[in-house]
């Protein structure tokens, strides 16, 4: 077995990299690398990086790679975890531009070419979203997702407060488009879950953001992803501990007192869920370290919580 090929070498690097980081996807990479080879945007290479799958995935690959020589092929000598995965994806890429693709997730055809044309006509905009789709493991759609339904341009600061706040409104790291000059330290392996949120959030600190309102992929639920997998172990919870910690008082992430209160709430929730999972001991006791207002919380919230948690146990 190669553990690395490049089933092309050319001496200019394409403008686009759609990086494919996977681990025993090997049922869902088809749908993958189709919706990759097929973009009306051909001036690209796929680069696929495998984090030691056992399941038949660099067989799979070299198959493609055999069809059409923009795919590049890379088979980690060990499992490196992954966010070192993604990160690994991005070392190998030579584009201009960055497209991640998870695994099981697709593009839509022109998803790479609109937003090439974002990122092309302003040289201010460092990162480009669009609303995406929700399928299920059978093809299924479920839902669209997207920051807006009205496609805007607005400052990086601004869009890191809403996402802060709010939630991941930009998306996954398919519904995203970069510069790979503005990767530089790639994806924080101290986080989990939101390691794509506090990476699009140094992205866009001195730059601006579009969302392009048009549903340009589709993110695929099931129970072995990644998202499932961290909400059982508990590590949501933890990753917006470290995230107040990095970014609370940042002087344009103070916020107004409502929005103080959301970000409590929030914490107090997840924690509250995690106890009554029995997923993560401590959870609630973690979570008062990421609160604006931890008296309030600490006096009354938390024990009526974990009092109801203890009771729900039973």
């Amino acid at each position: 077995m190669r553990i690395c090929e490049r089933f092309t070498v050319s001496s200019a690097g394409p403008s686009v990299s759609i990086c494919i980081p996977t681990y025993n996807y090997c049922q869902y990479l088809p749908d993958a690398l189709d919706s990759a080879l097929t973009q009306e945007f051909t001036d690209l290479e796929i680069v696929v990086v495998d984090n030691c799958s056992n399941d038949g995935t660099p067989e799979l690959v070299e198959s493609y790679g055999r069809k059409d020589s923009r795919i590049v092929f890379h088979r980690n000598s060990r499992n490196l975890g992954m966010a070192a995965n993604f990160n690994r994806s991005v070392e190998l890429a030579r584009g201009k531009y960055v497209k991640f693709l998870c695994a099981d997730d697709v593009l839509e055809k022109d998803c790479v070419r609109k937003m090439v044309d974002v990122l092309d006509s302003q040289p201010d905009v460092t990162l480009v979203a669009c609303r995406r789709s929700v399928f299920d493991k059978n093809k299924r759609k479920i839902r669209t997702m997207g920051y807006s339904n009205k496609p805007f341009l607005r400052s990086g600061q601004q869009v890191t407060r809403d996402c802060y706040f709010k939630g991941n409104l930009i998306g996954e790291p398919s519904a995203v488009l970069f510069r790979r000059a503005d990767f530089v330290t790639g994806f924080d392996q101290e986080y989990h879950q939101v390691l794509d949120l506090e990476l699009w959030f140094r992205i866009l600190e001195n730059g601006r953001f579009v969302f392009l309102a048009e549903t340009l992929c589709g993110i695929r639920q099931h129970e072995s992803s990644g998202t499932a997998n961290n909400l059982r172990a508990g590590k949501v919870a933890a990753d917006k501990v470290r995230l107040f910690e990095n970014y609370a008082y940042k002087p344009y992430l103070r916020g107004s007192w409502t929005e103080r209160m959301i970000w409590d709430l929030r914490m107090m929730y997840g924690g509250y869920r995690a106890a009554v999972a029995g997923v993560a001991a401590g959870g609630l006791d973690r979570a008062t370290k990421a609160l604006y207002y931890p008296i309030l919380f600490g006096k009354i919230v938390i024990p009526i919580a974990v009092a109801l948690a203890a009771h729900r146990s039973k």
